[in-house]
């Protein structure tokens, strides 16, 4: 049986998710919590919604889901939002990256270059880089970056400057990678990896939700 859980996420946030720790507060949960997402919970806890869009935790959605278009793993969140949506700031930091004057790479160039991955089994750091598309970077410090990719449009923005939650960085896109509709593809990076690299996907689920919601604020501090 499935069931509806409720956050509040700037307005009312339904997940619909299996029975499990997902659907319970760290106070309800009596099941261990792993270490590794605990301890990265206290760097990446209380972002908000970066789109007027709900947090989808199909599996297919999250990090560490197989993409074997490019025989490689997605790192990011991907919100389902409509093309030219606005994007905006998951928190405050500082602008480390913005594609002002970003040009779409050719159909030919994208198709060589995904057959090649998939026959190496790999995605190199220079490809992905071209199929996020049109990115902005923020910095949030604590080694804590966001990366806002596929996007249609960027704001009037320059490295260097100051963001907080709720400015508009840019507009939902499919750059990059077109064949994958319009979407947010949204990377929280913690050092050199990505939210949720190397965990089981049920754990990736509760980290990524406790991400996003309000009530683990306070809690990582009475543990």
């Amino acid at each position: 049986m499935r069931v509806r859980l409720s956050i509040v996420l700037a307005g009312v946030l339904v997940i619909a998710a299996a029975p499990s720790a997902l659907a319970m507060t760290p106070e309800e949960r009596t099941d261990p919590i792993p270490v590794a997402p605990r301890a990265i919970l206290s760097l990446v806890a209380g972002f908000a919604l970066p789109v007027d869009a709900p947090l989808d935790l199909r599996a297919d959605l999250l990090p560490g889901a197989p993409r074997a278009y490019r025989g490689g793993t997605h790192e990011g969140v991907d919100f389902l939002a409509p093309y030219g949506a606005p994007v905006r700031a998951a928190r405050a930091g500082i602008v480390l990256r913005i594609d002002r004057d970003y040009a779409e790479w050719p159909w030919t160039l994208r198709v060589a270059a995904l057959a090649s991955a998939v026959q190496e089994g790999a995605t190199s750091p220079e490809l992905l880089d071209r199929l996020r598309g049109r990115q902005v970077w923020v910095g949030h410090g604590n080694g804590v970056v966001t990366r806002y990719a596929h996007l249609s449009d960027v704001a009037d923005l320059l490295v260097g400057d100051p963001v907080v939650a709720g400015d508009l960085l840019g507009a939902v896109g499919a750059s990059g990678y077109p064949e994958g509709g319009p979407h947010l593809h949204l990377e929280i990076r913690v050092g050199d990896r990505y939210l949720g690299e190397g965990l089981e996907v049920e754990d990736v689920r509760w980290l990524v939700a406790r991400a996003f919601s309000p009530a683990v604020i306070g809690w990582r501090d009475r543990e």
